[in-house]
């Protein structure tokens, strides 16, 4: 994390990082990040897909591993995040972390819990790095090509 760690909140510097975002998200992601977050939202599911196809010759340089994501906000609205051509991908879920500050009870009927915090950020190499902490103290990283929030319509 560059923008949210213990010793600093640098809201102003992370949303001047998001505007330079514009040239490799889609505009409803990039209007979405600029304009909310997924603070206090939950996580429903959380699926890694490799696409490997044995007839498909080898010749792209792009990863075939996609993870897609499914997070009810706290509007009530639910949406698809979608990460692809995934280069990186870790989740440190531990339950035992878990835990209400008063007793330590660790909280099984939470799960992951709900999001913290996460910061999405350009590398060097021009790929995203996609750092995501929830309340149960569960780290998701992730490096991709490209990222995309998307709003499920639900009838």
């Amino acid at each position: 994390m560059n923008y949210f760690t213990e010793e600093k909140h640098d809201l102003e510097g992370y949303m001047d990082n998001l505007r330079t975002l514009n040239k490799v998200l889609d505009i409803d992601t990039h209007n979405f990040l600029l304009n909310t977050s997924f603070h206090d939202s939950r996580i429903s599911e959380i699926t890694l897909v490799n696409n490997y196809n044995p007839e498909v010759p080898d010749e792209s340089q792009e990863s075939i591993v996609s993870i897609s994501s499914t997070a009810k906000h706290w509007d009530n609205n639910i949406y698809q995040l979608l990460w692809t051509d995934v280069t990186i991908h870790s989740i440190d879920f531990d339950i035992s972390r878990n835990k209400l500050f008063e007793s330590q009870k660790i909280l099984f009927n939470s799960g992951l819990d709900e999001w913290s915090h996460d910061e999405l950020t350009l590398l060097d190499n021009g790929r995203l790095r996609h750092e995501i902490y929830l309340f149960s103290q569960t780290t998701i990283i992730i490096e991709c090509g490209n990222f995309s929030i998307k709003r499920m319509d639900v009838s």
